[in-house]
């Protein structure tokens, strides 16, 4: 009865999958194929999310400096704004795809744009092209 109890042991194949099982002087891996589709699943998403998030970096990157050259320019006026607008509006457009696909929070994303919003704001407060209320 023992010895069945010991055979029926050493040949058991139901093992975690997060751990390979030892059966006597034999090492078996169990789910191995998995463990690789979902390494490799992982390493294409790392490289989706990254170059998602490289592009919202960008968008604010370009939408910062157009804002630093409109407000050092020699007399900055509300019409050469424009420009800097569409940046910060294709800036938002991003930030809010990636919140939509998952890439970042929402919390994220709301200050990132909350940054790009308060750099334009100081930016028009500093040219005296616009006082905040009281």
């Amino acid at each position: 009865m023992a010895d069945v109890a010991l055979a029926r042991e050493r040949t058991c194949t139901a093992v975690s999958a997060s751990r390979p099982a030892v059966f006597g002087s034999s090492f078996e891996v169990v789910a191995k194929q998995n463990s690789l589709k979902r390494s490799k699943q992982n390493a294409k998403r790392r490289m989706y999310n990254k170059s998602h998030k490289s592009a919202v970096a960008t968008r604010m990157k370009k939408a910062m400096k157009a804002l630093d050259a409109w407000k050092a320019a020699p007399t900055p006026s509300a019409d050469d704004l424009s420009p800097v607008d569409q940046l910060i509006s294709e800036a938002y457009k991003e930030i809010d795809k990636c919140v939509v696909k998952g890439i970042l929070h929402l919390n994220t994303a709301s200050r990132r744009k909350s940054r790009l919003a308060r750099a334009k704001q100081r930016a028009l407060v500093d040219t005296g092209l616009y006082t905040p209320q009281a």
